[in-house]
């Protein structure tokens, strides 16, 4: 189920991130990508603007990719014709709160969901990531070649 992100839209909705940040796009991004992450789905996560030191399409991995419009294009049309694309709709799922956007989506069958909503998605998807990612930092299963030699010589010479 592919999900496809009005950008700039998320970053106007979301409450600790304004769009004169300079690094909001950076923020949308990481928490977008720990969404991907751990959710396995497509994510076309669309900017307006041009693209600051990065491709018009950046591939963060194979099923994510980042977005931006050619001169001339708004994040907008690019978002429609991403959406002409698909010919199973029922499982696109298209983030933004611009009225226009929705209902081009949902004339098509795709769902959508506001952005704050998904803002908050994002924010939980990345407090889990988190979490996993600290616990498997403090399991540290990997035995060197030095601990295996010491452990081999205690059991070996106590008998």
């Amino acid at each position: 189920m592919p999900y496809i992100i009005d950008g700039n839209n998320l970053i106007g909705s979301s409450p600790d991130i304004k769009i004169e940040d300079i690094d909001g796009r950076e923020k949308i991004i990481a928490l977008a990508e720990k969404f991907q992450s751990r959710k396995k789905n497509n994510v076309l996560l669309v900017f307006d603007g041009e693209p600051k030191n990065a491709a018009y399409e950046n591939a963060i991995n194979n099923k994510f990719k980042v977005i931006y419009p050619r001169y001339g294009m708004s994040a907008d049309e690019v978002i429609k014709n991403i959406l002409d694309e698909y010919n199973n709709f029922k499982d696109v799922i298209l983030i933004s709160s611009d009225r226009e956007l929705k209902t081009f989506a949902k004339k098509k069958g795709a769902k959508t969901i506001n952005s704050i909503e998904f803002y908050y998605e994002l924010k939980r998807s990345y407090k889990i990531a988190n979490k996993a990612e600290k616990n498997n930092k403090k399991i540290d299963v990997e035995v060197s070649t030095n601990e295996v030699d010491h452990w081999m010589k205690v059991f070996t010479d106590s008998k």
